[in-house]
């Protein structure tokens, strides 16, 4: 009877390794899946370290009143947009702004203001052809005062053009002003 034990035991150690091993190869399982999205707005951020620079002004001779030129100078300013963004490029009338929004008048001064001002204006294009002003308003490509820019995802520039009226005979000093960018989109 031992070895009928024993071969009874040995069938039921066979029989049970096989159900236990079926049992973990045959596990029930449910497939789905996740959906991952990134939504990218337009976005803009501006380089503020642009200088429009008018040197060597001259109103007793290159730019007098009556024979002389206007200074013209121009600057470009860096900005970053996502890709896609289109945005404008708004400037306002500066520290001492005349004028309305839709037709300023800039000028510049001394730290002091004492030796007066000396009127200046900004445009989109060289030639002194459109004034770029402040009103901006929503923004868009379709404002006349601002600067439109179509964003490629690298960084863009834009150039502002400027004039320095003739026949200002202020006092020798450096005139300064801050005009002030905003970017919409």
């Amino acid at each position: 009877m031992k070895s009928k034990f024993n071969q009874s035991n040995i069938k039921v150690a066979i029989a049970s390794a096989v159900i236990v091993g079926s049992v973990s190869l045959s596990t029930a399982g449910y497939a789905a899946t996740l959906t991952v999205n990134a939504i990218i707005g337009e976005s803009c951020a501006i380089d503020a370290s642009s200088v429009l620079n008018f040197s060597n002004y001259n109103a007793a001779t290159t730019h007098n009143a009556v024979t002389g030129v206007d200074l013209t100078s121009s600057t470009t300013v860096g900005s970053l947009c996502n890709s896609g963004t289109s945005a404008m490029f708004n400037l306002d009338g500066g520290v001492r702004a005349g004028g309305t929004a839709l037709a300023p008048t800039r000028s510049l001064a001394t730290a002091t203001a004492a030796d007066g001002t000396m009127n200046y204006q900004l445009y989109k294009a060289s030639g002194a052809s459109a004034v770029v002003f402040g009103a901006g308003g929503l923004g868009g490509t379709t404002d006349e005062g601002g600067l439109s820019l179509i964003a490629n995802g690298s960084s863009n520039n834009v150039t502002i053009y400027g004039t320095l009226l003739k026949g200002q005979t202020n006092p020798k000093g450096t005139y300064t002003d801050t005009v002030n960018i905003t970017i919409t989109y």
